[in-house]
């Protein structure tokens, strides 16, 4: 075989290696599961007898911490000396450490009789979005195989595949806290009032809520984006009689149509390739709870009749079972579209939507109840302020006027902008005008905001209008939480079109 030959194969096994690898952490969602993953498979493919991964806290690199590490040789201490040091390296000259006498490399003295077992030394950064977030290091002893070039360039990228489930694994897991917390807030509260608001429409909001929290019923939440859906689900659920079972959310925009069946109904082991063990879908999850389904417009046209069936039947089916297992679930079902209209055009079946609609509730957009502004900003500030702050009569006026398209979710995050920026503790127009809040009188188009936002931030040396579409692949990508499928239907665009964009400004 000649060494084109012999070069082409390898890296086809590395291709194969990679795809094995990134397919095992897509099943995987926790933390310390997503990290022993990538130890024990960097151990294998490496052919290495040590591996450490550490990780830097928003403080830098005097709190490098090793999570995980794994060994072929049992009992055996970890060497934190040498894993700060080796991160230090390779964080102060960024780029991977590749050494055949780790201990050399970094100019030891006086080493105990541990260090001295270490040998051949592979060290990569862990980066997301061009910040060094961690670091993976794989040892062997003296006289142990040694690294090449090549296994450099395939760890650099495993490590980049690595950090992005890494960061995914810590996003779910701020998020799993953020529910505990939510839902022992609203356990303690007898009678739950969370949607604010004194306008007749949004107290007939609430009253209708409380009325259908009682029953069983279906609901189908609709709503323009941040009108607080998934808040008046929680509520639903929170003044229901299965409060004190769980509350399971799916945003049907957020999983990968291939995904969609195994995470709503679960799967047998060896159902599919990379389906190692049974694993229970989110309506199991949510029995004798309540399953909500967000963005429900999502969900793939070839699932719904199997969502059907399950609404009708009460009993899933996982991927590969022969039987079927039943549920006890209440579903509340949301869209930002109508859903109406789109089973009129055939891209939502209708009788999944009159299975759904049973009892429809509709929240509004801010610019329908425009005089809760006042308490709503009042209570978000007090909220973020810890009471410390309050507006001004001209600060709460422009308030009012301005457009809010992003409805109560935007008026929530520019108060949390106001609690951080805003010095003084009376909060005036002049403060919320230089934080660009309310600068447009009611009507104006939400684009003149951003455009504005992107010309006062823009190096006047640069290309506005690639910054821009930089801009607008941020967001989307951050819509789609990090989905580039979701992402490219979000921006009306090709997949491909998508990743090049992608690649070019290096996101």
């Amino acid at each position: 075989m000649s060494t084109d030959q012999t070069s082409l194969k390898r890296r086809v096994e590395e291709l194969e290696e990679l795809q094995r690898f990134a397919h095992l952490l897509s099943t995987t969602l926790g933390i310390s599961e997503t990290l022993d993953v990538i130890a024990e498979h960097c151990m294998s493919m490496f052919n290495a007898e040590r591996a450490s991964i550490m990780l830097v806290t928003s403080h830098g690199v005097d709190t490098v911490r090793t999570i995980v590490r794994r060994t072929g040789v049992p009992d055996q201490e970890i060497e934190h000396l040498v894993n700060n040091l080796v991160a230090g390296w390779v964080m102060y000259h960024a780029k991977p450490l590749v050494t055949d006498d780790v201990v050399k490399a970094l100019s030891m003295r006086d080493i105990s009789k541990q260090i001295q077992q270490l040998g051949p030394a592979l060290a990569v950064p862990l980066s997301i979005g061009g910040k060094v977030i961690g670091v993976i290091n794989i040892v062997n002893s003296p006289g142990g195989r040694l690294f090449s070039e090549d296994d450099s360039r395939a760890a650099t990228i495993v490590a980049s595949t690595a950090a992005q489930f890494i960061h995914r694994a810590e996003v779910y897991a701020s998020i799993a806290e953020d529910n505990v917390r939510l839902k022992k807030a609203l356990r303690e509260q007898q009678h739950p009032d969370l949607i604010l608001g004194d306008s007749p429409a949004m107290k007939e909001i609430r009253d209708k809520i409380r009325l259908v929290a009682e029953t069983s019923s279906t609901v189908l939440l609709t709503g323009e984006t941040g009108t607080g859906k998934e808040l008046a689900a929680k509520t639903i659920h929170t003044m229901s009689p299965r409060a004190g079972k769980p509350f399971v959310a799916v945003n049907c925009a957020a999983i990968p149509e291939a995904l969609f069946e195994s995470e709503l109904f679960g799967h047998e082991r060896g159902a599919f390739t990379g389906a190692p063990e049974m694993r229970k879908g989110k309506f199991e999850l949510a029995h004798e709870g309540t399953i909500f389904l967000d963005e429900i417009s999502w969900m793939p046209l070839a699932l719904q009749p199997k969502l059907l069936r399950v609404l009708q039947e009460r009993t899933v089916s996982r991927l590969g079972a022969s039987m079927e297992t039943n549920v006890d679930v209440r579903v509340i079902a949301a869209s930002s579209r109508d859903l109406e209209h789109a089973s009129q055009l055939g891209e939502f079946r209708q009788e999944l939507f009159h299975r759904l609609n049973v009892v429809p509730l509709r929240l509004l957009p801010l610019r329908e109840h425009r005089q809760d502004i006042p308490l709503l900003a009042e209570t978000f500030l007090d909220t973020f302020s810890g009471g410390a702050k309050r507006f001004s009569s001209d600060g709460m006026e422009l308030l009012t006027k301005a457009a809010w398209p992003g409805n109560v979710r935007e008026l929530r995050n520019a108060m949390e902008r106001v609690s951080i920026f805003v010095p003084s503790l009376e909060v005036t127009e002049f403060h919320l005008k230089g934080l660009g809040i309310g600068e447009q009188e009611h009507g104006t188009s939400d684009l003149s905001i951003v455009f504005r936002q992107l010309v006062r931030s823009n190096d006047r040396n640069a290309d506005l209008l690639e910054n821009a579409e930089k801009s607008f692949v941020q967001l989307a990508m951050q819509e789609a939480q990090g989905n580039v499928s979701q992402a490219s239907r979000l921006l009306g665009i090709d997949r491909k079109a998508l990743e090049r964009r992608i690649e070019k400004f290096g996101l």
